[in-house]
């Protein structure tokens, strides 16, 4: 499965668009329910839903672009760990409409609910508890070969996406590759790209570098 979720979110009318791994992310068919706020929040882990609640709610009242990772909880109870991504976007219908966002939802790892030992749980005064067993992180999408300039340019992409949201290199190339797919474009030219605007001061969080990938391009003269 795709481990990359993409949708936008205009927060004046609660409108969202969702690609299927989305849906199959929550646990749901493509187009089986109608997204919104309160049913992505709903998703959220109870020990992490104020925390998402509170960047969206920033989010959208300072048109700001947002990274963090929290746990999501599907129909079927899995939880999974997921980083949330997003960045303004222009609508096309003009400012007076309010913000709109364009993001991602990468999925980390698949955390698996395991209760204690019985021994255990009469350790701590019978209250039993529900921990969380050590995740297991898919590999990267390619193998890079060092000997390789492209292979060098990617690396370098990855690590520039990894350090912006505090992602495993693993999840970074699944990201990198998803916003070539998006794009349409050569997988090296999204990496130079990015990499170009790592290295402008002006760009400080991974919503800046998403907007400056989302930008059109200037055609040379």
């Amino acid at each position: 499965m795709d481990r990359i979720g993409a949708y936008t979110w205009h927060p004046a009318t609660d409108r969202w668009t969702w690609n299927d791994t989305m849906y199959r992310l929550l646990g749901y068919r493509p187009g089986q329910v109608r997204p919104s706020r309160a049913l992505v929040v709903a998703h959220k882990h109870p020990a992490d839903r104020a925390q998402v609640g509170n960047v969206m709610a920033e989010a959208a009242a300072h048109a700001l672009p947002y990274s963090h990772r929290h746990r999501i909880v599907s129909v079927a109870g899995e939880v999974l760990e997921v980083a949330a991504i997003g960045y303004v976007a222009d609508d096309g219908r003009g400012s007076s409409r309010g913000v709109l966002f364009h993001g991602y939802l990468v999925h980390l790892a698949t955390l698996t609910p395991h209760r204690p030992s019985r021994s255990a749980a009469s350790a701590g005064a019978g209250v039993p508890t529900v921990s969380f067993e050590v995740p297991r992180v898919a590999g990267p999408l390619w193998d890079l070969d060092p000997a390789r300039e492209d292979d060098r340019l990617l690396g370098r992409a990855v690590t520039a996406l990894a350090r912006a949201a505090d992602l495993p290199d693993a999840a970074a190339s699944h990201l990198l590759g998803h916003l070539a797919n998006v794009a349409a474009l050569p997988l090296v030219v999204v990496a130079d790209r990015l990499l170009a605007l790592s290295l402008d001061p002006d760009v400080r969080v991974l919503g800046d570098l998403l907007t400056g990938l989302a930008a059109e391009v200037p055609e040379p003269n």
